[in-house]
């Protein structure tokens, strides 16, 4: 499809925001969305855009070996093998002084025909590509690729964040320039960044105004063959202090796929709260809900416990048991049934490790829908005193696994811990991104896949 200009590009921008999404489902909108290989017949020496999941950490300016990066290899290797030079986009962190000049340096070390690092590549005054990205464009061998300095460097590519519907006309007009602006170097365009979730300019608005798209190997992977099958998941297990995670877990039960949901960490606490008000018990969650607490995330605030208490509510329509902590391991080190005034639970307990084992190896035995999916840790799993409720946890997936449950597990620390205290192979899938996964789970629009949608459509 051409490159959208004018009203047609403001209205696709405005889906891909999530300002009226399609209501077709993941599936549909994988099926539209062009595979790498149809980008085949592209001429010797094409110049394509690919927007990578570049965001893994150093220690020191060294990085291991990181799945994200590996996870790119295949969409490499095909524009190697078909000639094209690979421009490179992604960042790094939220803080725009984060270089990707160490990532580069892992990749040159991983992959074949690597090219220059490209630091001060946009002309943000004129609105163009600097004269030393499109030079070093030019100079790029076919089937090589360069690297583009953190994107989050240039304010255009986190504009659209906290962006109204009202706001989405006139920042269309913005951002269609800077887009087009883009296509002085390419106007084929890859994303291969499937934990790249964000309303970023390079996910949503940049697609909008190439003539081709398409999605990289590894994205297609991750969500047509593993995210669709983890949508059918009949028992959620999350944990963890990002309290955002509430409204991802109420869009999981409001599907109506899910059977149980267990909970633990800050999570558990702003649903323990609002259990109790709904049966009028007052339930103690300490000192994560004291107001001098404000600044810490280990804070559950009112309104936390408000939408903690809708969900349970939406949860009973839908007959979901939601499965708590019992017990806790307290910031003294002691076990306790409940979190006094000014306590902090850093863990949950024995017997909540043991219910929780108990209640999910049950469902497992009386369910048609044999799928699970778990993310977050139950505890601060890097402190030995704090870590047994996790490594449970990893043992619980694993003979989930055995009793023939597909499990999943959502990236981040939830990847980490089942390659601490298990392996890989315990689990069906264990996936790189975190946030992109609880989002299609809960049927929440995905920028890019949106901005590819709509791109996809028929002329």
């Amino acid at each position: 499809m051409p490159a959208l200009t004018g009203p047609a590009f403001a209205q696709a921008l405005s889906r891909a925001l999530g300002f009226g999404p399609s209501k077709d489902p993941l599936e549909h909108k994988l099926a539209r969305i062009a595979p790498l290989d149809a980008l085949a017949d592209l001429p010797h020496g094409s110049p394509v855009w690919i927007r990578a999941d570049l965001d893994v950490e150093d220690r020191d300016g060294v990085i291991g070996d990181d799945p994200r990066l590996a996870g790119l290899h295949d969409t490499l290797e095909f524009g190697r093998a078909h000639g094209w030079r690979m421009l490179l986009l992604g960042h790094r962190g939220r803080k725009p002084e984060q270089t990707l000049e160490f990532v580069h340096q892992k990749l040159r070390a991983t992959e074949a025909k690597a090219g220059p690092f490209v630091r001060d590549w946009f002309d943000e005054r004129a609105g163009t590509l600097s004269g030393t990205a499109t030079a070093a464009v030019r100079g790029l061998a076919p089937g090589s690729f360069l690297v583009f300095e953190n994107l989050r460097r240039y304010g255009f590519e986190t504009k659209a964040w906290k962006t109204t519907p009202e706001e989405v006309a006139p920042l269309a007009d913005e951002l269609a320039r800077l887009a087009h602006a883009f296509r002085a170097a390419s106007t084929v365009y890859v994303n291969d960044a499937v934990a790249a979730s964000n309303k970023d300019f390079s996910s949503a608005a940049l697609p909008l105004a190439m003539d081709r798209v398409a999605l990289g190997t590894f994205t297609r992977k991750e969500l047509a063959d593993h995210v669709v099958r983890a949508r059918e998941a009949g028992l959620v297990s999350f944990s963890g202090l990002k309290l955002d995670k509430l409204g991802d877990l109420h869009g999981i039960v409001k599907r109506g796929r899910v059977e149980m949901v267990v909970a633990g960490g800050n999570l558990a606490m702003a649903l323990r709260k609002a259990d109790g008000k709904r049966r009028g018990i007052e339930v103690s969650i300490g000192g994560a809900e004291d107001p001098a607490r404000a600044a810490e995330k280990t804070y559950v605030p009112p309104e936390a416990i408000e939408k903690a208490g809708r969900l349970l509510e939406d949860a009973e329509k839908h007959r979901v048991k939601v499965v708590l902590p019992v017990d806790f391991v307290l910031d003294d080190g002691t076990v306790a049934n409940d979190v006094p005034k000014g306590r902090l639970q850093c863990d949950v307990g024995p017997r909540t490790r043991a219910h929780f084992e108990a209640e999910t190896l049950a469902w497992a035995k009386t369910t048609r829908r044999k799928v699970a999916f778990h993310n977050g840790v139950l505890g601060k799993f890097e402190e030995k005193p704090y870590a047994g409720g996790t490594e449970a946890m990893v043992g619980t997936l694993r003979r989930l696994q055995t009793a023939g449950v597909a499990v999943y597990v959502g990236g981040g620390e939830g990847r980490a811990a089942l390659e601490r205290y298990g392996k890989l192979g315990d689990v069906t899938h264990a996936f790189t991104a975190g946030g992109t996964i609880l989002k299609c789970l809960a049927d929440k629009a995905l920028p890019f896949i949106e901005a590819l949608w709509e791109q996809s459509k028929p002329a």
